[in-house]
């Protein structure tokens, strides 16, 4: 079993990874992979595009918290850094690793920007071909 969590570095993503943690300790030989989408559509991490060090230094920090997690459970996690839209990226990730479960995070985002915008939880819900948990 492939289980995979996507960090970005926010307090329900470390409620997610500590749920998959949980799974690991049920599934013996399950496989953790930790995944990151920087998102060069929003103004801050657009500006980390014209420098390698500071991209790499960023997402350091956005992963730094959910793997310490992981390493202190005694769990070796792969970890995949994607560029893209969150949403799309994550989907496309999923669909062509053969990933069995998927935990996300949910912001909770103010109805107004859900509705606008939706949420990469539920767009990603609709479209990957794994089991998906939501963490709130």
């Amino acid at each position: 079993m492939k289980i995979a969590v996507a960090v970005d570095g926010s307090d329900n993503a470390l409620r997610a990874t500590d749920y998959a943690i949980m799974l690991m300790q049920q599934f013996s030989g399950a496989k953790l992979e930790l995944i990151h989408v920087i998102d060069f559509n929003k103004e801050d991490e657009r500006l980390l595009k014209q420098s390698p060090n500071s991209l790499a230094m960023y997402q350091k920090k956005k992963m730094q918290s959910a793997l310490k997690l992981v390493n202190d459970s005694g769990i070796v996690a792969e970890v995949t850094m994607l560029q893209g839209n969150p949403h799309q990226q994550i989907i496309k990730h999923v669909n062509t690793n053969e990933i069995d479960h998927l935990i996300l995070s949910s912001r909770g985002l103010k109805l107004l920007k859900k509705l606008v915008m939706g949420s990469v939880s539920q767009k990603v819900i609709k479209h990957v071909n794994s089991s998906v948990t939501i963490i709130k």
